[in-house]
């Protein structure tokens, strides 16, 4: 019985201690470098505390939360960085924005306003597998407006789980159709709709670019092309998965909306509250109010008479560690402003780009993403290049925003699914095979990538929006 222990903690124990190899030996390299006028002995030092960080969230030796919490103490104590660069994250509204943007997916799951939504979108497109299939794209949009972030993504992963096990459906093509079908639905409407994601990569290049902000209306304008990526994402998962699907789910579905009956107080309060929200987010042409703070407050009103439908549970329900990683990450960026990082990559980069084309920088960054995400997690890899790369875009003129907006898409593209923790979720309901992910998303990169440099970028060139 030891033995047989000890062969299935083979593999993990030799995992960590690689892992913790790595992560010991290439900071300490990184000490040895020598000193001058660009790399200083801060800014290495730096760097080394940086990627002790970055690697103990690939190898996930200790839990991210407690590294993300470690991080700026050690900024401040180690490397003697300014206290209000380090913590200026939890000064923004980005993490706050995350916190209010939790509480609104906790409470409309809660309620069952996200299952309403659902079964009536399926309702509408009638119900057979790829009534199904259109359904809950078209949910996803939905809920994507009243609630412009992937906060909604596990309920939305247990809701497709739920009614793969109602349609009786096994582990195969079918069911693992719905589950890709529903995580497109809860992460990708972003790709063209207003999306809160980006404000992240705005704060984390902020010392570079100066304050950035964008409007519902304008990222819509600069981004619709992507509305067709979506499209042809779902006429795939139909082509691919839905040749042998042969059913029929109106009974089910119409029996299910009956059962939830008429739609009730609390869920007409959440409705009320969302109404506010995006009111707010329309009106931002006349308040000039950073949108983020009505996500940080408006969803606070629902524990208030006239919308109190929020109880304590909600409020402890949210993802504080998510909360708390963001802050550490977002603190790899304030902080790399004041040590001038940015100057460090801009320098080494922009010989070997003069004189390339926009298109050609933005392929680069993508592929870049695309083999880094094997080994990092696209939030990784987003703390400690976006801050180097909105340098190179300044100076060789291009819109930093352009380069978000890329980078953004770029960090979906993935073949494998523990490489973003999110399709991971949807996998590990065990409803699909590893064949159908890697053939489903194999596809979808290249439709990706065809998209982005075939519409979308010469979208922006007549635009206007990829140069400064």
């Amino acid at each position: 019985m030891a033995e047989s222990l000890a062969v299935k903690q083979g593999p993990n124990t030799k995992k960590l201690i690689i892992g913790w190899i790595v992560t010991i030996l290439l900071p300490c390299l990184v000490m040895l470098l020598p000193v001058n006028e660009i790399m200083t002995a801060q800014l290495k030092l730096y760097l080394a505390i940086t990627l002790v960080a970055v690697l103990f969230f690939v190898f996930e030796q200790v839990n991210s939360t407690v590294v993300a919490l470690l991080l700026p103490i050690a900024y401040v104590l180690i490397l003697k960085a300014p206290a209000e660069a380090v913590y200026r994250p939890w000064s923004m509204s980005i993490l706050w924005m995350l916190v209010g943007g939790f509480l609104l997916a906790n409470v409309m799951e809660r309620v069952g306003l996200l299952r309403r939504i659902a079964y009536k979108c399926i309702l509408l497109t009638g119900a057979s597998y790829k009534g199904i299939i259109w359904g809950i794209a078209l949910a996803g949009v939905v809920i994507f407006l009243l609630m412009p972030n992937d906060n909604a993504a596990v309920p939305i992963a247990a809701l497709a789980y739920g009614i793969c096990l109602s349609l009786n459906l096994k582990k195969g093509p079918e069911s693992a159709g719905i589950m890709l079908a529903a995580a497109l639905a809860a992460m990708l409407p972003g790709c063209f709709l207003f999306n809160t994601g980006v404000f992240m990569q705005f704060s984390l290049g902020e010392a570079v670019t100066g304050p950035l902000t964008m409007g519902w209306f304008e990222w819509l304008y600069h981004c619709f092309p992507n509305a067709f990526y979506y499209v042809a994402l779902f006429f795939v998962i139909i082509k691919m998965f839905g040749k042998n699907a042969n059913m029929n789910g109106k009974e089910y579905f119409a029996a299910e909306y009956k059962a939830m009956g008429k739609i009730t107080n609390d869920e007409k309060r959440v409705l009320v509250d969302i109404a506010i929200l995006m009111a707010f987010i329309f009106s931002n042409p006349i308040h000039h109010i950073d949108v983020l703070w009505g996500f940080a407050v408006i969803p606070f009103f629902m524990y208030f008479p006239g919308l109190q439908v929020a109880d304590g549970e909600d409020l402890k329900n949210v993802n504080w560690g998510m909360i708390i990683f963001g802050g550490g990450c977002l603190s790899i960026g304030t902080v790399a402003g004041v040590m001038g990082f940015g100057d460090l990559i801009s320098q080494a980069i922009v010989p070997v780009i003069e004189g390339r084309s926009y298109t050609f920088v933005l392929f680069l960054v993508y592929i870049g993403y695309f083999v880094l995400n094997f080994i990092m997690t696209p939030m990784a890899i987003t703390v400690t290049f976006t801050l180097p790369l909105a340098q190179v875009a300044m100076d060789i003129g291009m819109n930093p925003v352009a380069l978000y907006i890329l980078m953004g898409n770029a960090s979906d593209q993935i073949l494998l699914p523990y490489e973003v923790v999110l399709w991971l979720v949807y996998f590990s309901f065990g409803m699909m095979h590893m064949k159908d992910f890697i053939k489903f998303m194999s596809v979808k990169t290249v439709i990706n990538m065809l998209f982005m440099f075939l519409f979308m970028i010469p979208w922006w060139k007549i635009s206007g929006f990829l140069t400064l």
